[in-house]
């Protein structure tokens, strides 16, 4: 995967992108300054000679170094240091100027002089086909959630909109947001594998990280707070709770290594925040409207983000320095996606178009007019074909190299929210504003199916299921009655069959219309055998249904009873630490008496010696008065010390066998789950 530059490019001025940009009188004295050292011809480094224009076009043993129109040839990526070939090798680089000077002569179609004619490019300004492979696959089996929670936070009458779906890059997984809480579905058997409870209120962003171990959620309480949760897929622990906010987080992305975290919102600030302090790294006031789209390339390198007036920028992570400006939509942007090598970025907008922008140049590549009245929902497949959908009520996949693959959806129910391709672009789903996602097929269009992001609890689950059971099982005495019958008629078909051919039938013409009862009644036996079979899988799916949540109503309970046993264990160290305090107060308060009274014993000795006047006398009486009653207030504070102690004992030995009695409830309970699970 090519890295990317890390400093700023500044962009020409409209009146200097007007003048001819020559070799003669604007790059050579570039090469002059920094390259001939190496590139003259008395020493081609390379097989390149810089010394001239025909040598610099002819290029080294490499091959050619320039070609018209290519901002991302070898030349450019070697003075930006983003490639293997680092030109000048030592020393400081060329500036941003020279590069931008390097850049206008190829665009400009590499012109000796003023008065040379440009050429024509050569090849496209971009490789519309991945130039690399994707983000590495990450060791061993994609992640997948292990014994996840399956029972609902939070149940309600009807479902919400959809905020967002997105497909890990590499398991079968979708993550959908819903009302507090994620859910996790099996991208192939459609079924919930897991819930992610987000209590902070509705989360609104998806993002996996590219290795998919990680998921991202953004969400919060509209006006009143906002807050990113990382999530780990396979255990659904909470790993990181970042950015803090005063409205709900509308867009947020993760660097892989977890060292930043970008968040947008209504404040129209893009935030970046350091996640080992929490506190806030960066934030920039660009954005004129609610930033509503954002992501971070699959490198790391670079951070894109779009807003509500149709704002499109591309930043440096590590500086938060401006990258590219992108201009072009008029509407709000509703996704703004890096393709999964990094190299090409495509922005959704309300204004209906699409828009594919190559990184290195910032240059747009493709506009397509996809949705009448505004795109919706647009996201890339790791292989690089793409999906959107629109106010048109349609979803649309697009190819590689973006043209029109097919319409996958069309006159759709409820308006689209949020589109996404599976990991290997073969299912394609569309969430709406109804709260269903509908399943496609990538390669057809054919409908698959449904999945809701309502889910019932498990107890209505089993309740269901276990009076499926029942009107199953009685479908299958039925169906079982149903062949019985059809196989006596068979057997009687047969028979007539083979008495119309012993000749023990009347007249000849029988036979045909007891062969055609006899095809009648093979045929309705079929049926009837091939719907009890069905209704036999039917009850077997059901039956390993209700095993699967009984015993995930057995995990719902080992959880809970776990956590209560960490919040007992963890009470339990608290009272242990206070106990320990009060014990450090009592031998405190011990010492402060024990010296008293030793000041009494001495003052009482001193009083027993004195042969001096009353006067010394009634001073060491009063001393010793005094010093009575301290040690009576050393002896209350060691008293109630002490009671402190003995209370706090009284505690502990009480939360001792509770702690004990949760943890053996957690441990037998999650032994009854895998047992269940077998």
């Amino acid at each position: 995967m090519p890295k990317r530059a890390i400093t700023l490019l500044a962009l020409p001025s409209l009146g200097f992108a007007q003048e001819k940009t020559t070799f003669d009188e604007h790059v050579f004295p570039i090469f002059q300054q920094a390259c001939l050292n190496c590139h003259n011809p008395n020493k081609t480094k390379g097989g390149l000679d810089l010394s001239s224009f025909g040598t610099t076009l002819k290029g080294g043993s490499g091959g050619k170094i320039v070609e018209p129109g290519d901002v991302g040839s070898t030349l450019i990526t070697s003075v930006q240091q983003t490639s293997d070939k680092k030109m000048p090798p030592e020393g400081d680089k060329l500036s941003n100027d020279q590069i931008d000077i390097l850049k206008r002569w190829i665009d400009g179609g590499l012109l000796e002089n003023k008065s040379s004619s440009a050429r024509k490019a050569t090849k496209p300004k971009f490789e519309t086909t991945l130039r690399s492979d994707p983000a590495a696959k990450p060791d061993g089996p994609p992640p997948m959630p292990e014994h996840l929670l399956l029972e609902p936070p939070v149940v309600t009458a009807r479902a919400a909109s959809i905020h967002a779906i997105v497909a890990s890059p590499w398991a079968p997984l979708i993550a959908i947001t819903a009302q507090r809480q994620i859910l996790l579905h099996h991208t192939e058997s459609l079924e919930l594998v897991g819930i992610l409870p987000f209590p902070e209120g509705d989360p609104v962003s998806l993002a996996f990280t590219p290795d998919a171990r990680y998921l991202i959620v953004g969400g919060g309480i509209p006006g009143k707070s906002g807050v990113t949760v990382t999530f780990d897929i396979t255990t659904g622990a909470r790993l990181l709770t970042a950015a803090k906010e005063f409205d709900s987080v509308l867009a947020a992305d993760i660097r892989l290594g977890f060292d930043i975290v970008a968040t947008g919102g209504p404040s129209r600030l893009l935030k970046i925040w350091n996640t080992e302090t929490g506190e806030l790294a960066k934030s920039i006031k660009k954005h004129t409207d609610w930033i509503t789209a954002l992501d971070l390339s699959s490198d790391g390198v670079l951070l894109a983000s779009g807003d509500r007036n149709g704002g499109v920028w591309v930043w440096e992570s590590q500086t938060a320095n401006e990258f590219h400006t992108l201009r072009g939509h008029q509407a709000a942007i509703s996704a703004a996606v890096f393709r999964s090598d990094s190299n090409l970025l495509a922005t959704a907008s309300e204004d209906g178009t699409l828009r594919f922008w190559e990184m290195n140049g910032g240059t747009e590549v493709k506009k397509i007019d996809a949705h009448p009245g505004g795109v919706t929902g647009f996201a890339f497949a790791r292989e690089g074909v793409s999906i959107s959908a629109g106010r048109d009520m349609k979803a649309k996949l697009w190819k590689q190299d973006f043209s029109h693959a097919r319409d996958l959806a069309q006159n759709l129910p409820a308006l689209p929210t949020a589109v996404a391709l599976d990991s290997e672009g073969k299912r394609a789903f569309i969430a709406d504003s109804q709260g269903t996602v509908r399943v496609f097929q990538a390669a057809d269009g054919k409908a698959i199916g449904e999945i809701q992001s309502n889910p019932p609890t498990i107890a209505a689950r089993l309740e269901t299921l276990t009076a499926g059971i029942s009107k199953q099982e009685e479908s299958i005495a039925a169906a079982e009655k149903a062949v019985a019958t059809s196989s006596r008629t068979l057997d009687r078909a047969r028979q007539a069959v083979a008495d119309a051919l012993a000749g023990v039938l009347p007249t000849h013409q029988t036979i045909p219309l007891q062969r055609v009862a006899l095809e009648e009644a093979e045929k309705a036996t079929k049926q009837a055998l091939s719907e009890l079979e069905t209704g036999k899988s039917l009850l077997v799916n059901m039956q390993v249904a209700v095993k699967r949540w009984s015993a995930a109503a057995i995990h719902t309970r080992a959880l809970k009873a776990g956590l209560e046993a960490e919040q007992s264990l963890l009470t339990l160290d608290d009272q242990q630490v206070e106990f320990s305090k009060s014990a450090d107060a009592i031998t405190i308060q011990s010492n402060a008496l024990n010296t008293k009274r030793d000041e009494q014993q001495l003052l009482l000795h001193q009083l027993k010696q004195n042969n001096s006047s009353n006067k010394f006398t009634e001073e060491i009486r009063a001393t010793i008065t005094a010093v009575e009653i301290r040690i009576a207030q050393e002896i209350e504070a060691f008293a109630l010390a002490e009671s402190e102690a003995l209370r706090l004992r009284d505690t502990i030995e009480l939360s001792v066998p509770v702690v004990h009695q949760k943890q053996m409830e957690a441990a037998s309970l999650r032994e009854s789950y895998s047992r269940a699970m077998e």
